[in-house]
């Protein structure tokens, strides 16, 4: 398995936190102001990059879609 950067796993946790409170993921704006991370752009690498090692997943083009498949722990 592969092993995440400290902003992969912030941001892994910060999904699963709000999801569990929310029970919907946030939007990219909402999860930029949460973490701290000003763009959106690199909001956008670090999903992409938890999506390709299995961490989450979602419907391209579909708002709300991502889904939490495997846990930061």
């Amino acid at each position: 398995m592969r092993k995440l950067t400290t902003r992969q796993r912030e941001v892994l946790e910060t999904l699963e936190g709000y999801v569990a409170t929310n029970h919907y993921p946030p939007t990219y704006r909402e999860l930029s102001e949460i973490t701290g991370i000003p763009s959106s752009s690199t909001i956008s690498k670090i999903l992409h990059s938890l999506r390709d090692y299995g961490y989450v997943s979602w419907n391209e083009g579909q708002p709300r879609t991502l889904r939490i498949t495997k846990t930061a722990s």
